[in-house]
């Protein structure tokens, strides 16, 4: 338990100075309605001065009268601004996302209809919401009665697996204490990205409402908090749980790391501090959205390792339209569907000089190692390399096979992925636009790792055995990359 945050019942003193800070006792504002091309209409009211930026949302109003009830409590408790939309799920229209595409086609459409969206009009009602940036978002949905979800799953962004880990802590101990006293039902808690979890959130966390908010929990609660015994319960014990998290993004936290958030026209940059004072090492997913699971391996590796990361979000035809994916690890861009020749615009180079500056202030300085992680439709691991000799990288794949070799034992549901790696192996993908104008130019070492979509990443339990080994393995490279002085050939 981290007794910064939590230490026995003074949780409950901790939850009324959260409390205190956060909202002074100013009255909420009535609900203001505003319609949305004929479609439905969404209400919402601004939090109260000391919660400008926050926001509690219920995107289905019509459907989930429970979701709206358990989002107004707390708005209320925090003093966080409200929004809630109504209409639009019956007409199938998203509302917290835009609709993901990876061409040109009806992706700046000015009719919802359309685009299949109103995530644009929704995103200007939640700044209004907020009373200014959007600074943390909470969203609250149920799960279907026919669903088998028996606990709280939540999609987070901005919190380090730390903070994660800190808040799953505290959610056990705020309803353990409150359900002695009733007959409502002990339910868990996972957190995403700490934890795998079964509702699809891509293209919230990716494209949409949890992108664009500088932290934020989406939370879908189990239709067994629909009772009465537990709603009342539950009610409490999420508000306490949300104001503490407000409470930890708000001031920081002496003992953990902060993630910085740095967002941009077309996506969102994360900085994660090394945990362990390791300076020039650095790993990145540039792609954090487009090669889908970069985002949360990284995010994982850097949790087991204590390693500084980089994460990229977004920068994909959704956000820029017309069929076009900013590289970010190079100041180009190139056409998806019909090309794949990369060209230079003012767009991908801003880009591309925010990701550097956050790996090297990620690196403290020097980049000394910089290991990008991204992920292909092959059935083996491939690694491009930058001051790696043939040496150093027989001594990664044999490694890599002993590791491999280590956590397949008693595993024939896994498949056996290998490793190939230059330049020692002759690879498909070499980087080779990173390695002469990109950030595998910059480090004094680097290694460019794509993942297998058929092996690595082909399923859940494919990537929970193989995130740890690839965490291993980084830490054996460190072993050896301090003592290289050899040159590549």
């Amino acid at each position: 338990m981290n007794s910064e945050l939590v230490n026995g019942d003074s949780f409950r003193w901790l939850i009324l100075t959260v409390s205190l800070m956060l909202w002074s006792g100013c009255s909420l504002q009535p609900l203001q309605q505003q319609p949305v091309n004929g479609l439905g209409y969404v209400e919402f009211h601004k939090p109260a001065p000391q919660t400008a930026g926050i926001v509690i949302a219920a995107t289905h109003g019509n459907t989930e009268p429970v979701a709206v009830d358990y989002a107004t409590s707390i708005s209320n408790a925090t003093g966080a601004g409200l929004i809630i939309a109504h209409g639009f799920r019956s007409k199938r229209i998203a509302i917290t996302q835009p609709l993901v595409r990876m061409s040109s086609v009806a992706a700046k459409a000015t009719d919802p209809r359309q685009r299949g969206s109103i995530y644009p009009e929704f995103n200007a009602l939640l700044q209004k919401a907020a009373n200014g940036p959007l600074k943390f978002y909470v969203g609250v949905r149920m799960a279907d009665e026919k669903s088998s979800l028996n606990r709280i799953e939540v999609a987070t962004s901005g919190f380090t697996f730390d903070e994660l880990n800190a808040l799953k802590e505290i959610f056990v101990q705020i309803r353990d204490h409150d359900i002695k006293r009733t007959h409502a039902p002990r339910i868990e808690i996972a957190l995403d990205p700490l934890d795998e979890i079964s509702w699809r959130v891509t293209g919230v966390k990716h494209h949409g409402v949890l992108m664009r908010a500088e932290r934020g929990l989406n939370l879908r609660l189990p239709a067994s908090l629909s009772e009465n015994a537990a709603r009342d319960a539950y009610h409490t014990i999420l508000s306490d749980w949300v104001q503490l998290a407000l409470g930890m993004a708000r001031r920081g936290s002496t003992r953990f790391p902060r993630i910085e958030v740095m967002s941009l026209e077309y996506g969102r940059i994360e900085l994660i501090p090394s945990s362990k004072q390791k300076p020039g090492i650095v790993i990145g997913a540039p792609h954090g959205t487009f090669d889908v699971h970069t985002e949360r391996a990284v995010r994982l590796i850097c949790a087991r390792s204590g390693l500084a990361g980089v994460v990229a979000t977004g920068f994909t035809p959704t956000e820029t339209g017309g069929g076009w994916r900013i590289n970010v690890n190079r100041p180009t861009e190139r056409h998806v569907v019909s090309s794949e020749r990369e060209i230079e615009t003012t767009r991908s180079r801003k880009t591309y000089e925010t990701f550097k500056r956050a790996v090297l202030r990620a690196a403290h300085g020097k980049l000394d190692l910089y290991i990008d992680i991204h992920q292909n439709s092959g059935s083996r691991i491939e690694v491009a390399t930058v001051g790696f000799s043939k040496a150093d990288a027989r001594f990664i794949k044999n490694a890599y096979l002993a590791l491999r070799q280590q956590a397949l034992l008693g595993r024939s549901d896994i498949a056996e992925v290998d490793l190939a790696i230059e330049p020692l192996d002759q690879i498909e993908v070499g980087g080779w636009a990173a390695k002469t104008n990109g950030i595998l130019a910059v480090a004094t070492r680097s290694l460019h790792f794509e993942l297998s979509g058929d092996g690595v990443m082909a399923s859940s339990s494919h990537r929970e055995l193989y995130m740890p080994v690839l965490a291993e393995l980084i830490r054996q490279i460190l072993t050896r990359v301090p003592h290289t002085n050899s040159p590549a050939g």
